[in-house]
């Protein structure tokens, strides 16, 4: 055991004054995450948006449009509601990028809805704030469903032989109980499962994809010392072939281990991505180096050279990131693309992240991803390393 820890020492310092870590492992995976971060930023789902209200006609009906759906949508801080003088101003303000879209009541609103002829709301917006109009437009629509649901009323009771002086107190006591009851509510609640934001998901989506590249650096210099011809003076020290693959692969576990938290820290602190809770994250870490390392060791190990072996860890690295998800999301995609996803440690990896997303996360959350990522790591590391054993034998 003492002669794999020291052996495991000495690869690490010669690797550590090797430049291809510092930026395969941390220069690399963190550069892409920013990048990605800056194309795609990071979103909290919530909205942020200002709109304006030209009241015309300024009587009571178009009043109520200002402290009805208007002042709901901004006590809910979906948007803040202004207000502007006159129609030229509105669109002034839209067009300047000052406010996302303008809503105008006309005059002679309330006039034309007590009479029972066309009214309308006239919307403003933006073609690059299109869901920003949309909101609004819906929003006005559903303020003009209620007007005609109040128009049906009054109608309905002077059909039956209600007395048409009567039409404007009739029209309040509609609109007074549709306040009081109203037909929808919106009421908050939290998903159990949501998407990580978008700067925490390329900063683990990164860091597990390069993971599989500073995890053979380990395993794959058996090869390098086998062409040099240091492994020979190896196996001829009185050293048990199962302590230089040991030290091997101790190398390879702590260079990923590092590589993995200086990226968490980094991310963390220079593009404020979140991981969700430290013992949850530390365990998934250990368990994705793990899984990394067997799957390194055992394509290694099937490599004659260097090279080869490397440029089939670059594959396979590479089409397991695609299959589970590393560079873009799979939940839009068809259902098999997603079950054979659960096949990589990557989707594991991210989908153990996303589970401590929940506001009601608690550890037992973790044990299916932990168990499957431990899983691949311990059975692909096993064949491995019987393999990387079987090649210092044969030096």
């Amino acid at each position: 055991m003492a002669a794999a820890f020291l052996l495991a020492a000495k690869d690490l310092r010669q690797r550590l004054r090797d430049r291809t870590f510092f930026i395969i492992a941390l220069a690399a995976p963190f550069g892409l995450a920013a990048i990605f971060s800056v194309l795609l930023p990071s979103s909290d789902g919530s909205l942020d948006l200002r709109y304006v209200v030209v009241d015309l006609d300024r009587g009571e009906i178009s009043a109520g449009f200002l402290s009805g759906p208007m002042a709901g949508i901004e006590e809910a801080g979906i948007a803040e509601v202004v207000q502007a003088a006159s129609e030229a101003a509105g669109r002034e303000v839209v067009e300047s990028g000052e406010a996302d879209a303008a809503a105008v009541i006309p005059a002679g609103f309330g006039d034309a809805i007590a009479a029972g002829e066309q009214a309308t709301i006239q919307v403003i917006g933006s073609a690059e704030e299109g869901l920003a109009t949309d909101i609004l437009r819906s929003v006005a629509g559903a303020y003009a469903a209620d007007l005609q649901g109040v128009r049906l009323s009054v109608a309905t009771v002077l059909a039956t032989g209600g007395d048409p002086a009567d039409a404007a107190a009739i029209a309040a006591r509609a609109i007074a109980a549709h306040d009081e009851t109203p037909p929808v509510q919106l009421v908050d609640r939290t998903a159990e499962v949501r998407q990580l934001p978008a700067n925490t998901f390329y900063a683990a989506a990164m860091a597990i994809f390069f993971l599989f590249f500073t995890a053979q650096f380990g395993v794959l210099s058996l090869l390098g010392e086998r062409r040099q011809g240091t492994l020979s003076r190896l196996v001829a020290a009185p050293i048990p072939p199962w302590s230089i693959v040991l030290g091997k692969a101790l190398v390879s576990f702590v260079l990923g281990l590092v590589a993995m938290a200086v990226l968490v820290v980094a991310s963390t602190l220079l593009l404020g991505a979140d991981w969700g809770e430290p013992l949850g994250v530390a365990l998934l870490v250990v368990a994705a180096v793990t899984s990394a390392l067997g799957i390194t060791a055992l394509i290694t190990t099937l490599g004659r050279t260097e090279e080869q072996a490397g440029g089939w860890n670059a594959v396979v690295a590479v089409t397991m990131a695609i299959l589970g998800g590393a560079f873009f999301d799979l939940s839009s995609g068809p259902e098999i693309l997603i079950r054979l996803s659960f096949l990589t440690p990557h989707a594991w990896f991210l989908d153990g992240l996303d589970q401590m997303a929940v506001p009601s996360f608690s550890l037992d959350r973790l044990a299916l991803p932990l168990l499957a990522l431990f899983g691949i790591g311990l059975v692909t590391g096993a064949v491995g390393l019987f393999r990387a054993r079987s090649l210092v034998a044969q030096r």
